[in-house]
């Protein structure tokens, strides 16, 4: 991170979460499709349940499923869809950009890069002075490229580290350049 903002003008903010919001519907949903297994299993087993068993069998089903969903990444991930995913990373990096104060330097030349763990998934919200320097086409390749890779926080140093040519070639360090930004890596926890 920080070779990247002394090869460019670029201020650069990471940050790296578990996860990007709430997963309560995934939750839900994983918590729903156990108690209907619990259901059916209940109507069709060869053990009879007296009938005033079966809606507390079924909500105990329920309850199993969301403390099993709540403690899976891999749970979360398969009850929701992708394009839920990438709205959650895309949400929660633009309030950061915001909440970090990406878009109030001098120059405009703020960059969040975020990793968003559950999601594996990183999200790049750059400001105008950035957008304006690099070419369009290479910037939303690098984009693209960054954003349908499934990264783990092993990869990540390896997006940083891809970043720094593109940043160095198009916005390189200027006199009087200072350091407007935190340089500290924000790991959240939730």
């Amino acid at each position: 991170m920080r070779s990247i903002e002394k090869s460019s003008s670029v201020e650069l903010v990471v940050e790296v979460r578990p996860r990007s919001g709430s997963y309560a519907i995934a939750d839900a949903r994983f918590a729903a499709l156990i108690a209907f297994v619990t259901l059916v299993f209940v109507l069709f087993s060869p053990w009879i349940f007296p009938p005033e068993w079966v809606p507390v069998v079924v909500v105990f089903g329920y309850a199993i499923g969301q403390l099993i969903s709540s403690r899976s990444d891999a749970i979360r991930r398969a009850m929701t869809t992708k394009r839920e995913r990438e709205t959650r990373v895309r949400t929660a990096a633009a309030a950061t950009f915001v909440e970090r104060g990406c878009g109030n330097t001098r120059r405009e030349t703020g960059l969040l890069v975020m990793l968003s763990q559950l999601e594996r998934r990183v999200e790049m919200i750059a400001d105008r002075g950035v957008l304006d320097a690099v070419p369009v086409i290479e910037w939303n390749q690098l984009a693209a490229s960054i954003r349908t890779r499934k990264v783990r926080i092993a990869d990540f140093p390896d997006v940083l580290r891809a970043l720094e040519p593109i940043l160095a070639r198009h916005l390189p360090v200027t006199a009087g350049d200072v350091d407007e930004l935190s340089d500290e890596v924000r790991l959240v926890s939730e």
